[in-house]
């Protein structure tokens, strides 16, 4: 019984954790050459405040400010921005997302 309980523990760290999806790991790079870039960090934090500005309910005029501050960070960043719209919070990609998203916030002060 030991010898079957020993081998199950070996195969089990066999496998390495899963990992996020490429898609995530992609929008995890995006977002880290955006906070090397301090005038895309900038934008990035204008942004933010806009959207904070903006809460649950924007208008015309805050959606227009936002688009135009995501069209100046780039496709990329707008691809990887995206790529967290269906994630799960507590899923691996979720928290993975999160991360990366939070460690560029925290350029903002």
């Amino acid at each position: 019984m030991r010898l079957i309980a020993t081998i199950a523990g070996i195969s089990l760290l066999a496998f390495p954790a899963q990992a996020a999806s490429p898609k995530v790991e992609s929008a995890a790079k995006v977002f880290q050459t955006v906070a090397a870039d301090p005038a895309k960090v900038k934008t990035y934090c204008e942004m933010s405040k806009a959207m904070d500005s903006a809460g649950e309910k924007p208008d015309q005029a805050a959606d227009a400010k936002i688009q135009g501050y995501m069209k100046q960070l780039g496709p990329d960043f707008e691809q990887a921005w995206n790529a967290g719209n269906d994630l799960e919070e507590n899923s691996e990609d979720g928290k993975t997302f999160s991360a990366a998203l939070d460690k560029l916030s925290t350029k903002c002060g």
